[in-house]
């Protein structure tokens, strides 16, 4: 697996996952206030790790921002995942049985 294969894909795990359990933390908790916290305190991390500017990154993984034409599938994949895993969470929040 090349070093843009692991950036994205890890991108879009950790995305899914943080908008999955923030709403059902919130419904455990029976506030939205905890749910939006709990996404928030997930998803900032990402935006530190997934910074293509970082040194950890090798630089075909810099040079992603310019190649707009393979990145933009790759956006698309991120925007579906999380899309359904907000979806999936918002949905077991609400039918789970810690109502």
């Amino acid at each position: 697996m090349t070093a843009q294969e692991t950036y994205f894909r890890a991108n879009r795990v950790w995305w899914s996952v943080a908008l999955f359990i923030g709403p059902i933390a919130g419904a455990i908790a029976g506030e939205a206030t905890v749910a939006i916290v709990a996404t928030s305190a997930l998803i900032l991390p990402a935006l530190v790790v997934f910074d293509t500017d970082r040194s950890w990154w090798p630089e075909a993984v810099r040079r992603l921002p310019q190649e707009t034409a393979g990145t933009r599938a790759e956006r698309w994949k991120l925007t579906l995942w999380s899309g359904v895993a907000l979806l999936a969470g918002l949905v077991i929040g609400i039918v789970g049985p810690w109502g």
